[in-house]
């Protein structure tokens, strides 16, 4: 994010302008109703930013209106600044407690109204929470995220939408979708404000899911290759030209101290024609994605290199650490295959590996048969040949589906 979220303490969560001074462990009986968000209410209320509602309840399934919205983030990020401008809306109260919450609010372009009115009392939807949130927190996309099918439904949230899930600060709904006209809940946006504040509380918290993994380690791989290469492009013709310090501060961006050691090691042994190579990985995370280990601070997961041309294929173990709030890369440790432990591709993966490695996509599959092949160290084990025909110029494209391998 371009702007810390700080100042916790300072923010008075007002969901009503009674407020209650009981105990986070007496309060709210009604949180079982929604209990997926229980530790976030609680995080914010012995914080001192949630107040219950009168009766001593905390209403989790009740709507937040557009005014408590405003109210929340400017007693949050501006909380000793006044409008300079009166808003021009017609349905605003100056002797409304929100009054002076949404001039601000309008004045620094997180809210904006509906032609003369700005609603104040109406319950905002899911989009628009999102959208004030995003404003009000400049909130920056981590990297590349499909969103939610609904999300174009409402054009001028669907950036916002997309900001918050690449951090993980929203969630869809059970079934995929984001649900971006209805209502959000005292519950749900606890959720989220707490998400937005504290680091801690976003989906993540509890382990990425496979294709997030899969993102994350390609996009930190893809930089550090890339940061790597075209150093060593542009001055590793002579060995006395390499400098690592050159590159060191970007690397740090994508890699833990650990593995920046490692990069530096190959950064002086690298020749460009081979072992530059060496960190320009390319997985199968659709052939496999074991994960044995997914938290908020770390991630072991294990995948496949297929074999290519020059490079025998391996099992590929890679850790990933949460370091200042950013997922870096930790190690990558190799397994070649062998006669004990291999692949067994399907013929659908073997097709995908045709698409993958020659772009071909084109192809009938023919036939499979047995061939006996050696392994790195000279053991002898059985493998199954696939064989394809590519439709272009009726050849033949064959697969081994011990090490995704393909012949030349």
């Amino acid at each position: 994010m371009k702007k810390l979220l700080t100042g916790a303490l300072s923010l008075t969560f007002v969901f009503s302008i009674f407020s209650t001074s009981v105990s986070a462990a007496d309060s709210f009986p009604d949180l079982d109703q929604a209990s997926w968000a229980k530790e976030e209410i609680l995080y914010l209320h012995e914080e001192g930013i949630i107040n219950g509602l009168p009766d001593g309840t905390f209403g989790p399934k009740e709507n937040v209106t557009r005014a408590q919205v405003a109210v929340m983030l400017v007693r949050d990020l501006y909380p000793n600044e006044t409008a300079e401008n009166e808003p021009p809306f017609s349905d605003l109260s100056k002797s409304a407690y929100y009054y002076d919450a949404i001039a601000v609010a309008y004045e620094k372009g997180i809210m904006k109204g509906d032609g003369d009115n700005m609603r104040p009392q109406d319950p905002i939807s899911r989009a628009e929470a999102v959208v004030m949130v995003d404003r009000a927190y400049d909130i920056e996309r981590d990297g590349e995220v499909s969103g939610f099918p609904d999300a174009n439904d409402i054009s001028w949230a669907t950036e916002s939408i997309l900001d918050l899930s690449s951090q993980h600060i929203i969630n869809g709904t059970p079934g995929g979708t984001f649900e971006p006209f209805q209502n959000i809940t005292r519950a749900s946006f606890a959720k989220v404000l707490a998400a937005t504040i504290e680091p801690s509380f976003r989906n993540d918290a509890a382990g990425l899911s496979n294709s997030q993994i899969a993102n994350k380690v390609d996009t930190l791989q893809s930089k550090v290759h890339t940061t790597l290469y075209n150093d060593l492009k542009e001055y590793g013709v002579d060995k006395e030209d390499r400098d690592y310090q050159r590159i060191e501060e970007e690397i740090a961006q994508y890699a833990t101290k650990d593995f920046s050691d490692e990069v530096e090691g190959a950064y002086y042994d690298a020749c460009l024609s081979c072992d530059t190579l060496y960190y320009f990985n390319t997985f199968a995370w659709d052939i496999q994605t074991n994960v044995s280990e997914n938290n908020s601070e770390k991630i072991i997961v294990e995948t496949v290199q297929p074999e290519t041309f020059g490079y025998l294929g391996s099992f590929e173990t890679i850790t990933l650490m949460k370091q200042n709030g950013n997922w870096k890369l930790d190690s990558i440790d190799q397994t070649l295959f062998d006669a004990e432990r291999h692949l067994n591709l399907t013929v659908e993966q073997a097709k995908q590996r045709i698409v993958d490695e020659l772009g071909e996509r084109d192809v009938t599959y023919v036939n499979t048969y047995e061939k006996r092949v050696q392994d790195w160290e000279g053991n002898e084990y059985d493998t199954t040949i696939h064989v394809f025909k590519n439709n272009k110029d009726d050849s033949k494209i064959k697969v081994d589906a011990s090490t995704g391998g393909i012949p030349l």
